[in-house]
């Protein structure tokens, strides 16, 4: 009961997820020197960024298990 186009959303939705995920846990340079991240670095400093981050990507590789397992209309 599943079809292409909740296949492709949840794995753009597990990629983001895994990502958001990886930095937070990693400390990806890359990742938390782009310019939005950074302003976000500045209100809840390095640490609550990463937190931040890895509680995004839990809540992110959540909504691709929910819309891979949408049922459909």
């Amino acid at each position: 009961s599943n079809n292409m186009l909740n296949t492709l959303a949840a794995i753009i939705f597990l990629i983001l997820g895994a990502l958001a995920i990886l930095a937070s846990v990693f400390n990806f340079k890359w990742f938390f020197s782009s310019e939005n991240v950074r302003m976000l670095v500045k209100y809840f400093g390095p640490r609550g960024t990463r937190v931040f981050y890895g509680i995004a990507g839990v809540l992110i590789l959540y909504m691709a298990y929910y819309v891979y397992n949408m049922p459909l209309s």
